[in-house]
C-alpha cells in the first residue's frame, strides 16, 4: 500500500478567513469561520482577526461528496479493494472532496463480498487514525442485480437475480458501511431486495434498467429514491413511451445522479435536467481507472475495447465547473449538486453538506477561478497549505 505524507497537525480550535462563504444552500456571505474539535463553532462577519488568513478572492464551500466512483489513480475498488481506499482518500482531497462512496461493480459474488469486507475495514481504519484525505463514507454496490439488456460493461455471467438472501449477504459483508445499492427495479426479486435495503436506511438507486415510466413509478413506490447516471444504461426519454427517468423527474421525493462531463450527457441536456429538477440533481463522476487490457481513456471517457463506455475520467471539482458552464449557474448554486444534494441523498444532511454552526468542518477552498486550493476534513487540513498564520496585529 502506498505511504502518503500526512499533513502537519491542525489546531483543535482556529478561525479562518475572511472569505466569501458559499453555505451549500445557495446563500453566500463574506465572513470568517471558527472551527473547534472538528466542527464549525461559529460563522462570523468578515471584520475581525483570524488566526489563519485566506488569500484574497477566496471562496469557502462545504466539502464535495462523490456518491459514485470506482477508484482513483490506478487503483480500483473491485481489484485493489481496501488498498484503494487511502489512495482515493488522498486523490479526492486534491479535488476538494471531503467524502466519497467506494463503488463495487458487478463481479463474481464472493469477490464482491470480499471487496466489501476489505473496504469496510480500510474505511474504519481511516476513521480511527489522523485524516490523510477525504473520508470513505461507505460502500455503493453497482450490481449484481442489473438488467442484462442494459448491463454495458458489467459481465452477463456475473449478473444475478435479486432477493432477500443476496441482499443480506451484501449487507453483512459491508460491516455497517453499506449506504447505496444500484439495481434494476424490474428484475426478479427486486422488490424483496429493495424492502430489505430501505428498511435499513440504505439508498436504493435505479440503474442499468430497462424500466419505463410506469415501472419507474412502481419502483418509487417500492422505496427507490435515486436514479444512477441519468440517461445512461436505461431507455431514452421518449415523448410517447417515456423511460424511468420521467418518473424520477416527476416525483419530488427522488434525486437524480448525473455524470457532468459533457460526454455521457450533452451539456444542453444537463441544463434541461437542472431546469426540470432544480436542486434534486446530484453530480457524480463514475470515475473509472483503466483497469485491464483493452480499457483506455478517450476524450475523457474510459472505453472498453469494443467502444462501450465503462466510466469517466471526471474529477468532482471539474464536474462543478462544468455544471456552472452548462447551466449558467453561479458557483453558490452549482455547488449544491456536489454538497447538500448528495448529503441529502445519503441521509447525512444533518452532519455535512452545508456550512452552519454544529456541522462537521468539511470544507473546500477555491480561488477566484474556482480551482481547489485547499481541503479541510473534520477540521484538519488534508490538502493545500492554506493555514498560514495571519500577521500579528499592531498593539
Amino acid at each position: 500500500m502506498p505511504i502518503h505524507r500526512r499533513q502537519s497537525p491542525t489546531p483543535d480550535r482556529y478561525s479562518l478567513g475572511p472569505a466569501r462563504i458559499a453555505f451549500g444552500d445557495g446563500g453566500t456571505a463574506f465572513g470568517r469561520l471558527v472551527v473547534q474539535d472538528g466542527r464549525i463553532r461559529e460563522v462570523l462577519s468578515g471584520d475581525g482577526h483570524c488566526e489563519y488568513r485566506l488569500p484574497p478572492d477566496t471562496t469557502v464551500a462545504p466539502g464535495l461528496i462523490d456518491v459514485h466512483t470506482n477508484g482513483a489513480g490506478e487503483f480500483l475498488f473491485n481489484r485493489d479493494q481496501g488498498n484503494a481506499v487511502p489512495v482515493a482518500a488522498v486523490e479526492y482531497a486534491r479535488q476538494g472532496a471531503s467524502g466519497f462512496l467506494a463503488g463495487v461493480m458487478t463481479a463474481p459474488f464472493e469477490s464482491m463480498l470480499h471487496a466489501a469486507g476489505e473496504i469496510a475495514e480500510a474505511a474504519h481504519s481511516l476513521e480511527e487514525n489522523p485524516a490523510i484525505g477525504a473520508r470513505c463514507l461507505g460502500i455503493h454496490f453497482e450490481g449484481p442485480f442489473l438488467n442484462p439488456k442494459f448491463r454495458r460493461v458489467h459481465r452477463p455471467e456475473w449478473i444475478l437475480p435479486a432477493g432477500h438472501g443476496a441482499a443480506q449477504a451484501l449487507y453483512d459483508a459491508s460491516a455497517g458501511t453499506l449506504l447505496m445499492v444500484t439495481l434494476a427495479p424490474e428484475i426478479e426479486g427486486a422488490a424483496e431486495a429493495a424492502r430489505f435495503f430501505t428498511d435499513r436506511g440504505i439508498v436504493c438507486s435505479a440503474g442499468h434498467t430497462a424500466a419505463h415510466y410506469s415501472e419507474g413509478m412502481l419502483a418509487i413506490g417500492m422505496g427507490f429514491r435515486s436514479l444512477t447516471h441519468a440517461f445512461n444504461a436505461m431507455p431514452p426519454l421518449d415523448h410517447r413511451d417515456p423511460s424511468i427517468l420521467a418518473a424520477f423527474i416527476q416525483d419530488r421525493r427522488t434525486m437524480v445522479q448525473v455524470i457532468c462531463d459533457g460526454h455521457h450527457v450533452s451539456p444542453v441536456m444537463i441544463d434541461i435536467l437542472y431546469r426540470t429538477l432544480g436542486d434534486r440533481v446530484v453530480l457524480a463522476t463514475d470515475n473509472m481507472p483503466p483497469f485491464g487490457k483493452g480499457y483506455r481513456i478517450v476524450d475523457g471517457l474510459v472505453r472498453a475495447q469494443d467502444g462501450t463506455i465503462a466510466g469517466s475520467a471526471l474529477r468532482i471539482d471539474q464536474a462543478v465547473r462544468n455544471y456552472m458552464q452548462y447551466t449558467e449557474l453561479p458557483f453558490e448554486r452549482a455547488v449544491i449538486a456536489a454538497t447538500r444534494a448528495p448529503a441529502q441523498l445519503l441521509g447525512l444532511q444533518r452532519d455535512m453538506g452545508t456550512i452552519a454552526r454544529g456541522m462537521r468542518a468539511d470544507l473546500s477552498i477555491w480561488n477566484q477561478d474556482y480551482q481547489v486550493i485547499g481541503t479541510i476534513v473534520g477540521g484538519a487540513v488534508v490538502h493545500g497549505e492554506i493555514l498560514k498564520p495571519a500577521p500579528a496585529q499592531a498593539s
